[in-house]
């Protein structure tokens, strides 16, 4: 058996694990006299444990080892909880976390800080008494003196099939601190030479160390003694390996009980998950093939307006159904939780308050709404900026809060919706708020802006500083601090996809991060636009509505053109210009397109509106360095190439008469 066949479902299957640990720690970790996460935590160690023994990374089976007798001890009474423990715990899983790393990435067993964490659980055991060994001696005692019981039938199956059958009886060294870890690697080794039948004591005292020197196994195999001889002894801390070849008995047995097993086998076959797991480039396959139909859809719909044939217009709108049903079920295969991410980040708020002398509480809701597995890569190291500058700078230390007549812990908030074809996610904190006054000094200091810009700046727009790349209200500078560097790379990222950014904040209350995110960046609906000869696309994410005026309805601010629309002051911007395209004829009408544009309305004018359409999205590729103010590029019903317009892009620097 090729282990290494099965690295990758070890892996994956560990990731869940180490995160499964996390969500049962922090749980524990607040109210420590409910001792029910302990049994689940205990599970999820013995199961990593047992699937590295059988993969071959003995040492992490062995840290994992160290873990687990932690965890046994706490269920057992015999270790009291404090919070150094509760650390050791977390430090622990985080040393797995960087064994499955490197085994992943290096293919290496190893990790840095192991030596150190098993030093200070060592330490912890001094104060812990010795368990009672009496019935452990007891099982060894009877190990050694009985003999091991394999079924004739089993005996007889196996040298009719060509194998050899053995009884293998192997002392393991009195000195050898973990049994079970040895038992486990005798048992993988064993496993790569042929089957084991049988066991003395049973599977299950084996697996948990109850014995004291001697087991034994009932082995089929075609291997010879030497071979399996040399399987075992290569494990350290094995004293001696006997192995004893069991001849088949003369007598003919009834087959009934292989062929009860046998059929077993076939129940079990039958029954196996119906779910799968999919190869990412297949699914980005599908996904680009399904690009490719909608493309296809869009020139059947051309060919039926131009032509009118009726028994093609059936079969246009039957495609449309198919098309429209696959692209679904491609685009839901796509999809993901959102709670993939928002898990991990309860363990990241609670080491970053240990580390500040905090106290914050995490509350997650929405995590089962879906998004595309693309645009939750993507807003991941976002997401963790906001949530680390939440915690350092955001919530107050418990004196500071008390002062105020706060609680003093604090509440981190991560809320996900669904608003049709976006998803919006905040993270909202109850700390201290945004110093309007702190952020305006330092955006004069840094010579940003004047001070006499400052005074006609609103609250809303000073806020908006700490997205220029660099500013930073922080005093002094660690490895966390800066909330401006991380509000930057923020905007930088989620307006790098389509999505967009906004800031709300009461000093003295608390900060509340939205963003809104594109549902997938495959097929997206857009609003086809029209300057000039040029079609272009621009996504309806970024759109709010579309309107018809006069000309002469056009106002004049500080040198702008404007609209008043009930009530609010918009900056009209033509998008010829903004494209540095050849100025178009100016008709009467204006066909104008309003967008936001970071928290800003603008009213973008263009030769025509030809409609909204589902457009599927191509990369730019290389290209992508010169054309700065695109997106990507689609493919429209006549064959010919749409640019798609990043109207954040085009919009950056441009300043509105917004609140003048």
């Amino acid at each position: 058996m090729n282990i290494e066949n099965y690295k990758d479902v070890f892996l994956e299957e560990a990731e869940e694990n180490i995160k499964n640990f996390n969500i049962s720690l922090l749980l524990f970790e607040k109210n420590i006299e409910d001792l029910t996460p302990i049994n689940e935590l205990f599970r999820i160690a013995h199961t990593i444990k047992g699937m590295a023994a059988t993969m071959g990374d003995d040492k992490l089976a062995e840290f994992t080892h160290n873990l687990e007798e932690i965890l046994d001890n706490i269920r057992n009474g015999t270790l009291k909880i404090t919070q150094d423990i509760i650390n050791i715990l977390f430090k622990s899983i985080d040393v797995i976390q960087e064994f499955i790393e490197n085994i992943r990435e290096k293919n290496i067993d190893f990790a840095d800080n192991a030596k150190e964490i098993i030093k200070e659980i060592k330490e912890l055991f001094k104060f812990v008494g010795k368990r009672d060994t009496k019935e452990e001696t007891k099982i060894s005692s009877s190990v050694v003196e009985e003999k091991i019981v394999i079924p004739d039938n089993i005996i007889k199956e196996a040298y009719n099939r060509g194998f050899n059958v053995y009884e293998i009886k192997i002392t393991v060294s009195h000195s050898c601190a973990f049994k079970n870890v040895r038992a486990f690697m005798i048992t993988r080794n064993l496993s790569e030479k042929g089957e084991i039948v049988a066991s003395l004591p049973s599977s299950k005292d084996i697996e948990e160390g109850n014995f004291d020197k001697v087991i034994k196994f009932g082995f089929v195999s075609k291997a010879d003694v030497a071979e399996i001889e040399k399987a075992v002894m290569k494990i350290a801390e094995i004293e001696k390996v006997e192995v004893n070849k069991i001849e088949m008995a003369v007598e003919n047995e009834e087959k009934k009980e292989i062929l009860i097993q046998e059929e077993k086998i076939k129940e079990k076959k039958s029954s196996l998950s119906q779910s799968v797991r999919i190869n990412v480039e297949k699914i980005d396959t599908l996904m680009n093939l399904v690009g490719e139909l909608v493309i296809t859809k869009i020139r059947f719909d051309q060919i039926t307006r131009e032509k009118n044939f009726q028994m093609l217009k059936d079969v246009i709108d039957e495609f449309d159904r198919i098309i429209s049903q696959l692209q679904t079920e491609v685009t839901d295969v796509r999809m993901l939780p959102i709670s993939h991410i928002f898990e991990k980040y309860p363990r990241i708020i609670r080491d970053i308050a240990v580390e500040y002398g905090k106290q914050v509480d995490c509350e997650i809701i929405g995590g089962n709404i879906e998004i595309d597995r693309n645009v939750l890569e993507e807003i991941n190291e976002p997401l963790l900026h906001l949530v680390r500058n939440a915690v350092s700078h955001g919530i107050e230390t418990p004196q500071q809060r008390e002062i105020v007549g706060k609680p003093k812990k604090g509440l981190i908030k991560i809320e996900a919706r669904r608003e049709r074809n976006s998803v919006i996610i905040e993270v909202s904190d109850d700390g201290r708020g945004i110093s309007i006054e702190k952020v305006k000094r330092k955006a004069i200091e840094k010579n940003i802006i004047t001070e006499e810009r400052a005074k006609y700046m609103t609250s809303e727009e000073i806020i908006n500083l700490i997205t220029i790349p660099g500013f930073s209200t922080a005093e002094k500078v660690d490895k966390i601090s800066g909330r401006g560097v991380g509000v930057d790379v923020v905007k930088t990222k989620v307006e790098r996809f389509g999505g967009s950014l906004k800031i709300e904040s009461h000093e003295g209350e608390g900060t509340k991060f939205i963003m809104k995110l594109p549902l997938t960046l495959a097929i997206i609906q857009a609003l086809l636009i029209k300057v000039g000869r040029s079609i272009f696309a621009l996504p309806v994410i970024h759109t709010t509505e579309i309107l018809e005026l006069k000309r002469s309805e056009l106002k004049k601010i500080q040198k702008k053109d404007v609209i008043i629309l009930r009530g609010e002051v918009i900056q009209v911007v033509k998008l010829y210009e903004l494209l540095h395209k050849k100025r178009t004829e100016e008709k009467e009408i204006m066909n104008l397109v309003i967008v936001e544009s970071r928290d800003n309305r603008i009213a973008i004018e263009v030769d025509e509106v030809i409609g909204q359409q589902e457009i599927a999205i191509k990369s730019l590729g290389e290209f992508s360095k010169y054309a700065k103010g695109f997106s990507g590029v689609t493919i429209l019903g006549d064959g010919s190439i749409s640019l798609i317009l990043d109207i954040q892009v085009l919009l950056e620097g441009l300043t509105t008469t917004k609140n003048i």
